[in-house]
């Protein structure tokens, strides 16, 4: 600091304490320049190190704004005094800088900020891990009033047992079912003898309720009124060796199975018998036709022979006669034909080869035997067939019963004046078909279903107005199936019939493609 002349200073040895706000350098040294730390003076001072003595002091590690203390010998420069200290030990920190102080303030400042973040976090934490516990609680709660509930309104018995076997809790259902009640089987140590007297069934309900899982168990416990039920158990394992058992009373169930099995059983039974019945009944009417067929046939001949022999010289009855014992001994015979054909397809005795068969040479050949029948009662019989061959894989002699069986209904059923036509051709899917299309009566749709059961005609009874055994359409039924075939109906009652036959084609013939007509 300044100072007059009159004061020496120089030589002492002085000690004083100030804060760095310069740095200077001169051609013999260093020097820190000081001035009051609280700034109650603005007197300076420089702490003067030489050269040679730099490596002992180390200025540079002060920094502007340290405070400082230094003890050393005065020397004056001019009008000031400048301090040089002695050794290391002359030259101390008084305090940090405020540069120092500034960045410990950042640094408190943030962890402060830090702290706070993470008590403000972990507050956050705290509140939800609360609210959680909270929501566990009311879960809880729910869950626990839910299993309650449930426990005592579920439509099935249930028992709780603790580790011994022993009945903690049954529900109302467990009740209502065997009678006894939760007060006395958990006050007895023989609960178990109450519900099973019965040892075997005692020892089967502990062991599923004490052993290894298993899927369930069919027990019979006794009721509080002494009725035996059937029940079906299930087991779930709890925690600390409890148990819960669920139960279902099975015995009207089981009542109606056995009912079920029994009548399964007599309807097996009666299966069987009227099997047996339908392959006897089938016998019987082989049998019986081919016993008739022969004197039959005798008398179709006799009477041909007689009606030819007699002539006029026999008189006209005796020709008449003649010809209706002819007429109705062909009746019957073609009635047991139909009859011997029905019984054999049911029973699996008539042979089917079957073969390529042409359609359309089948459908000409039966409507030429059946010309003369259609031109007796007037019918007008055409015959509509392509120009080529219509194969299936068929056999000859059930198409040929096919064919007479519905041209024969559809002649019987027509009006004098009126047509039947007799078809063959193949349809769009690919199968073969014959078909005959009639003018006649006719029938209610909703006869369709039965009108291929045997002895069932159009009209029945004693109002019938055609005569036949209505045989004709089960043989033809039968007979296509066994063809692997099928039979549809299109009729109208007072417009008529058309009958439809549809048989495999024969694989590897030229079929022959033709629109339905």
């Amino acid at each position: 600091m300044a100072t007059t002349v009159e004061d020496h200073y120089e030589g002492w040895l002085a000690r004083t304490r100030g804060r760095v706000v310069d740095r200077r350098r001169t051609s013999k040294g260093r020097s820190l320049v000081l001035e009051s730390p609280d700034g109650s003076s603005s007197a300076r001072l420089s702490l003067f190190v030489a050269d040679r003595h730099e490596n002992r002091f180390r200025l540079d590690r002060f920094e502007t704004g340290d405070v400082v203390e230094a003890t050393g010998i005065v020397s004056q420069h001019g009008n000031r005094y400048l301090i040089e200290p002695r050794d290391d030990g002359d030259l101390v920190q008084s305090a940090l800088a405020w540069e120092y102080l500034r960045i410990a303030l950042i640094i408190l400042g943030g962890l402060a900020t830090v702290a706070v973040i993470w008590g403000v976090v972990l507050q956050g934490a705290v509140d939800r891990r609360t609210r959680q516990l909270k929501e566990a609680k009311r879960e809880s709660e729910r869950m626990r009033k839910l299993f309650e509930s449930v426990f005592e309104s579920a439509p099935v018995m249930i028992m709780l047992l603790d580790e011994d076997n022993r009945f903690e809790r049954i529900n109302k259902q467990f009740e209502t079912v065997l009678g006894w009640t939760e007060e006395e089987l958990l006050a007895r140590d023989d609960a178990w003898t109450l519900l099973y007297p019965d040892d075997t069934d005692r020892r089967e309900t502990l062991a599923f309720v004490d052993g290894a899982p298993t899927d369930r168990l069919e027990s019979r416990p006794k009721t509080r009124d002494g009725h035996q039920l059937i029940t079906e158990w299930w087991r779930t394992d709890l925690e600390e060796g409890r148990r819960l058992c669920l139960g279902v009373d099975i015995t009207d169930r089981k009542r109606q199975e056995r009912d079920l099995r029994r009548a399964k059983q007599h309807a097996e039974t009666a299966r069987r018998e009227a099997e047996e019945a339908s392959r006897l009944k089938s016998v019987f009417l082989a049998n019986m036709s081919h016993e008739i067929r022969t004197p039959l046939t005798s008398i179709i001949g006799f009477a041909e022979t007689i009606g030819d022999e007699a002539g006029d010289a026999a008189g006209e009855n005796v020709v008449r006669f003649a010809r209706l014992i002819k007429n109705s001994g062909h009746r019957l015979l073609n009635t047991l034909n139909a009859v011997l054909n029905l019984s054999k397809l049911e029973t699996g005795e008539m042979d089917l080869s079957l073969e390529p068969v042409d359609l359309t040479q089948e459908a000409r050949s039966s409507a030429r035997q059946l010309l003369q029948k259609a031109d007796e009662r007037g019918i007008d019989l055409h015959v509509e067939t392509p120009d080529r061959p219509v194969f299936s894989q068929a056999d000859g002699g059930a198409i040929q019963i096919i064919l007479r069986n519905l041209i024969s209904n559809a002649i019987k059923y027509s009006a004098k004046g009126s047509r039947v036509w007799v078809r063959a051709y193949e349809d769009d899917t690919g199968a073969a078909v014959l078909e005959v299309e009639d003018e006649g009566m006719g029938m209610d749709p909703s006869e369709v279903e039965d009108l291929f059961e045997a002895f069932r005609q159009a009209s029945e009874g004693r109002d019938r107005t055609h005569e036949g055994t209505g045989i004709g359409l089960a043989v033809t039924k039968k007979a296509a199936d066994a063809m692997e075939g099928t039979v549809t109906v299109e009729t109208e009652q007072g417009v008529g019939s058309r009958f439809s036959v549809q048989l495999p084609r024969a694989e590897g013939v030229e079929p022959q493609r033709t629109t339905r007509p």
